[in-house]
Formats: structure tokens, C-alpha cells, sequence
């Protein structure tokens, strides 16, 4: 989810700026209005829910396309797909993370950065 608005407090008024974005490239396709916005990707791509119930599908639009598409039959189904990935690309990170974390402060390549509850964030070498 680098550089997407998917968390709280950052979802509040991705509505808004899908419409925004939805205005300035003249887009014939308007979001319903019981569409909800619950993803934006650096201001140029966004997803949202459509329909109703406790499972509505998941739709997509990218800036330059003239319709959305629609990405997941369910919610359900797009969360264990963001699930699924996110379980990869961290198997994958887990590994060199934890043997750059082995390493003297001055050998290492990376900061490692610890976010707290209360939404700081403290740079650790």
C-alpha cells in the first residue's frame, strides 16, 4: 500500500477526490452516488464499492480510462487478495530485514523506522 490512502484517517474524503480527479480529465464516466471510495493510489487511481449488502463488489479506475472495471465479484474477495500480497511481499522482505537488523548500526544500508499507536515515528538504526 506504498503511496495509496487506504488507512484512517486518510480514507476520509477519497470520495471527493476521485470526483476531482473524475472532473479535471473530463471524464464521461460519474461515480453513483451510493459508490463508496475506499482506495486512491497517488491521486491517479482509485477503487470503490458498488452495490449493496455486506459484500459489494470492488470496482477500479485509472486515470485515462473511460470506464471503470470492475476488479472483485465481493469486498471480501479484494481483502484476501491485499491479504495475500501483502503476506508475500513481506516473506520476501522478512528475511533481509531481519539480517540487516544483525548488523552494526554503521554497516547497515537502511533505516529502520518503528510507527506507534499514537502515529509518530521514531528512526532506529
Amino acid at each position: 500500500f506504498q503511496g495509496s490512502d487506504v488507512f484512517y484517517p486518510h480514507v476520509i474524503g477519497l470520495r471527493e477526490a476521485a470526483d476531482e480527479l473524475l472532473r479535471e480529465n473530463q471524464e464521461p464516466f460519474h461515480l453513483r452516488s451510493s459508490d463508496r471510495v475506499i482506495f486512491m493510489h497517488q491521486g491517479y487511481q482509485f477503487e470503490f464499492l458498488r452495490g449493496e449488502g455486506p459484500n459489494p463488489e470492488v470496482w477500479t479506475y485509472s486515470e485515462g480510462d473511460a470506464e471503470p472495471s470492475r476488479v472483485h465479484l465481493r469486498f471480501t474477495d479484494w481483502l484476501e487478495a491485499n491479504v495475500r500480497e501483502q503476506r508475500e511481499a513481506w516473506a520476501r522482505l522478512v528475511p533481509w530485514y531481519e539480517a540487516e537488523q544483525q548488523k552494526p548500526s554503521d554497516e547497515r544500508r537502511v533505516y529502520f523506522y518503528r510507527h506507534h499507536p499514537d502515529g509518530s515515528v521514531t528512526e532506529e538504526l
